[in-house]
């Protein structure tokens, strides 16, 4: 698997999250397995990248590291950009990550929209 093949699957996963969420709100659920499976997947998902990521770039992956990858990727993935890019590239990195966040906030709302959209009595 690439760092592409995690990229899309966070994706598609993103498009299904958006799904799922829009049909517990629209049906009432309170919660359900998906939140927790949804979260599992996710942390796996990125820390897959930044496994892959950090062994083409030959950096040395501490255990606090990898636990705020899994727990807190928000902000230990910025974090990592930084500190495993060199200086010219910091600010390019963070600039793709944003641009990352929204497209996966995008699909989400995609997701969300098409449940909506074709739904019998969902909307």
């Amino acid at each position: 698997m690439t760092k592409a093949h995690v990229r899309i699957l966070l994706l598609a996963a993103m498009l299904v999250y958006g799904v799922v969420d829009a049909r517990a709100k629209t049906s009432g659920v309170q919660a359900n397995g998906w939140i927790v499976l949804s979260t599992v997947l996710f942390s796996f998902l990125i820390f897959s990248w930044y496994r892959l990521d950090s062994d083409a770039r030959l950096y040395r992956r501490t255990v606090l590291l990898n636990i705020g990858i899994v727990m807190a990727a928000i902000v230990a993935v910025p974090y990592y950009l930084v500190r495993s890019r060199p200086a010219g590239q910091r600010g390019a990195a963070l600039l793709r990550l944003a641009g990352f966040w929204l497209l996966m906030i995008a699909a989400g709302v995609v997701g969300g929209t098409v449940y909506l959209a074709f739904a019998p009595g969902a909307a």
